[in-house]
């Protein structure tokens, strides 16, 4: 009799047991999966054909589960970037002052490690591709009472290009909604045609402010 209590007992408590598990709701990516987003703005301080420069653009992404972001980013020169060139137009040796214009962006992959802490680091890259153009001034803004009397450049030449720029970053947890990111990267530009300039004349270190 007691021998049978046991079992009895024992096979209500595996159905009792089963069906606890069978309502518990599973997910691939565990229980305690969460996911987000972010914004941000950004400053790039490097240079471009050897010349300090300053890129403005901004990043986004989903940030899944605390440590894994997928977006994207673009950033554009701000700054005058010139440089002479000397070349032979019709016979005649001529020095001409350039400026340089230069675009990109692309898919942004970054990890995060340990993202709950107050200090920690990310390690992003950028896959992507940009435009640059090369130009040169035809007239002067001599008057500048007149908002008509405009600087105005004609296009010489221009690329596109493909870009790859990883990086590695300091982030601080400023609040719970509000992160700083310090950081720097290598911008790796490959692919363009320029007769003017290199693909590593656009390449370089840039410090990074997020």
């Amino acid at each position: 009799m007691r021998k049978l209590l046991f079992l009895l007992m024992m096979g209500w408590s595996i159905i009792i047991f089963g069906q606890e598990e069978e309502t518990e709701f599973k997910t691939i990516f565990g229980n305690d999966f969460s996911s987000g987003g972010y914004g941000a703005p950004e400053l790039k301080l490097g240079n471009v054909n050897h010349e300090m420069s300053l890129l403005l653009g901004g990043r986004g992404g989903w940030v899944i589960g605390h440590s894994f972001v997928l977006g994207g980013g673009g950033y554009g020169l701000t700054t005058n970037n010139t440089f002479n060139y000397t070349e032979n137009i019709f016979g005649v040796d001529s020095t001409r002052n350039l400026k340089i214009d230069m675009g990109y962006g692309g898919i942004l992959l970054e990890y995060i490690a340990m993202p709950k802490k107050a200090v920690h680091l990310s390690f992003p890259i950028l896959i992507g591709a940009g435009g640059t153009g090369i130009s040169v001034k035809t007239n002067d803004n001599i008057d500048n009472t007149n908002p008509e009397d405009w600087t105005v450049y004609d296009l010489v030449e221009s690329s596109a290009f493909f870009v790859v720029e990883p990086g590695v970053s300091l982030e601080l947890n400023m609040v719970k909604f509000f992160r700083l990111n310090l950081g720097a990267t290598y911008r790796y530009i490959s692919g363009t045609n320029l007769e003017r300039l290199e693909s590593k004349d656009l390449s370089d270190f840039s410090f990074n402010l997020t």
